[in-house]
């Protein structure tokens, strides 16, 4: 993925390095720096070494979710056991039935999610659109008032801003198309103020 100074700054704050206000300001700072020409708004590649690191945590999260998967079907399967020994000898049976689980809220973890992956690319935006669509009301509605939404929706705006700025101020959406990717997300999720 291509780095900028923007996206650098966007990323900072995103990381909790930055206050919201000198976030700001050093954002405005540098846009003014890059639109007058006094900065040139170059990119770079990240840092393959970075690229490696990356790789292990996703190494790190395929083999928690291959444990996660091997732990449900081992509580799964004891259950089936358990159950047919119930039915097999009702004598032994407990006399109070099993707690239904209780799933995860759809919204918030689709919220959640996200936000922990913070992956911008046109896919990964895509994809939160139409997972988005599929939620229910209620669930979107508990969505919106997740621990995380809020920091959802300072990202996509930091995502936006950024995003107009490398692009500069006269461009269309159909002159950069990651900005229409993000403007429809803001659309999705009813953020109207995306200055």
């Amino acid at each position: 993925m291509k780095s900028s100074p923007v996206r650098d700054l966007a990323r900072r704050y995103a990381a909790g390095e930055l206050s919201q206000e000198s976030y700001r300001n050093q954002r405005r700072a540098l846009i003014s720096a890059i639109t007058n020409g006094s900065q040139p708004l170059t990119y770079r590649d990240d840092d393959p070494a970075g690229s490696v690191h990356i790789g292990r945590i996703k190494l790190l999260g395929l083999a928690a979710a291959a444990v996660l998967v091997l732990a449900t079907v081992f509580v799964v399967s004891w259950r089936a056991v358990d159950r047919q020994h119930a039915h097999a000898n009702p004598a032994n049976a407990d006399a109070a039935p099993a707690a239904p689980d209780t799933p995860a809220a759809p919204g918030p973890a689709l919220v959640r999610s996200f936000v922990e992956t913070n992956d911008w690319a046109d896919a990964s935006v895509e994809d939160f659109v139409r997972d988005w669509h599929k939620l229910t009301a209620d669930d979107q509605t508990r969505a919106r008032a997740s621990l995380l939404y809020p920091r959802l929706e300072s990202q996509l705006r930091e995502q936006i801003s950024s995003e107009r700025a490398m692009a500069g101020a006269g461009t269309s959406m159909q002159a950069d198309p990651h900005l229409a990717q993000l403007l429809k997300m803001a659309q999705t999720l009813g953020i109207t103020d995306t200055r």
